[in-house]
């Protein structure tokens, strides 16, 4: 007849602080707990042997394996070691129960993203316009860049337009498409000195000018002539323009829902 299961170690008696007062003896390898069904104390006691101190370890040792504690608490034979990670009561020299910190094991996880409110239509459309009206802006001062005139002198070679610069109106530009590189034009560069007779007195290098029909448009002041832009200049005129026919294109359809 084969012999039967080998019984569970019995458990030790606790006292009013949670503790659990067990053999003086350090965890088997197979732990007799699991084999009867106690699941949980078996991974108690691998647990505080994972920490490098089990029950049946002498003070010594465990300052050893530990390092000086925290903080200690004495009461006639009896001390408690305080850890980060654990608090180890020793009675007579032997250690005698191990309780782990649980917290000292967890790592505070990220805060929880704190839920944002999408933002009313009303919100949205004051948001967009503010956008477009920051890039129009832009646009402008790019476009109105002053250039600075000669006086005439008698004798100067200059070439008479106009009498305006430009002629009355301007086509909106494709904003979502159009490369103002392409329709940059300078009648102006043949000639040493330009000007009109709204301008009498004053002269203009005719290398520094250019009339572009898709920034007409922005032009605040039509009395003088515009600056020949670069091309760093006319790609970010490109930049804002897409800017501006986003937002044009939003606010259509936010002013249309909520109608």
């Amino acid at each position: 007849m084969k012999p039967g299961p080998e019984p569970p170690p019995a458990a030790g008696p606790r006292d009013a602080g949670g503790w659990t007062e067990g053999p003086a003896r350090r965890p088997s390898a197979i732990c007799p707990a699991a084999r009867s069904g106690g699941f949980i104390a078996c991974i108690a006691i691998s647990a505080a042997a994972a920490l490098g101190t089990s029950v049946g370890d002498t003070y010594q040792q465990v300052l050893a394996e530990k390092g000086e504690p925290r903080s200690q608490i004495e009461a006639g034979s009896v001390r408690v070691l305080n850890y980060p990670d654990a608090n180890i009561r020793i009675r007579d020299n032997v250690v005698v129960s191990v309780r782990l910190i649980a917290a000292a094991t967890q790592q505070a996880g990220p805060p929880s993203p704190t839920p944002t409110q999408a933002p009313s239509p009303q919100a949205q459309i004051i948001a967009l316009k503010r956008q477009m009206n920051d890039a129009v802006n832009r646009v402008q001062n790019i476009v109105n860049q002053p250039v600075a005139p000669v006086q005439r002198t008698p004798g100067m070679p200059v070439e008479m337009f106009g009498p305006p610069w430009f002629h009355p109106g301007a086509a909106k530009p494709d904003f979502n498409n159009v490369d103002i590189r392409t329709t940059q034009e300078t009648p102006y560069d043949r000639y040493q000195y330009v000007s009109t007779d709204l301008n009498p007195g004053l002269a203009w290098q005719g290398n520094e000018l250019e009339f572009n029909s898709n920034t007409k448009m922005f032009y605040t002041d039509r009395s003088v002539p515009k600056k020949k832009l670069t091309e760093e200049e006319m790609l970010e005129i490109n930049r804002l323009y897409r800017v501006i026919g986003r937002c044009e294109q939003q606010l259509t359809q936010l002013q249309a829902a909520s109608r």
